[in-house]
């Protein structure tokens, strides 16, 4: 996977370009709310990590937001600190991130 590189929450919204980001919140927030992952192919896999323990992502599932991201039980997860973790896949057949597992390493 190599080297995480950041990406920064824009309207509730990333683009993933790789494999392994840092997710960082809008204007170094405190906190912020993803809930649109943008790009991806059929099979794709993305680990994403906070960018820093100070500030709190919170990833929504679409049930909660208008967004593309499908968490396990319908359960948001917040990336509090830069050992927490999520897996998703991406789905080309509903054109979703979905969940695959999560560290939450408080």
């Amino acid at each position: 996977l190599g080297a995480p590189t950041e990406l920064t929450i824009s309207g509730g919204a990333v683009t993933a370009t790789r494999s392994y980001h840092t997710i960082d919140t809008e204007s170094d927030d405190l906190t912020d709310d993803l809930d649109n992952i943008n790009g991806g192919t059929d099979g794709d896999i993305l680990i994403l990590r906070s960018a820093a323990s100070s500030r709190d992502t919170t990833i929504r599932d679409n049930s909660v937001s208008s967004g593309n991201i499908h968490l396990d039980g319908g359960t948001q997860f917040q990336l509090t600190n830069t050992i927490d973790k999520i897996m998703l896949i991406y789905d080309g057949l509903t054109s979703h991130w979905t969940e695959v597992s999560r560290s939450n390493n408080n």
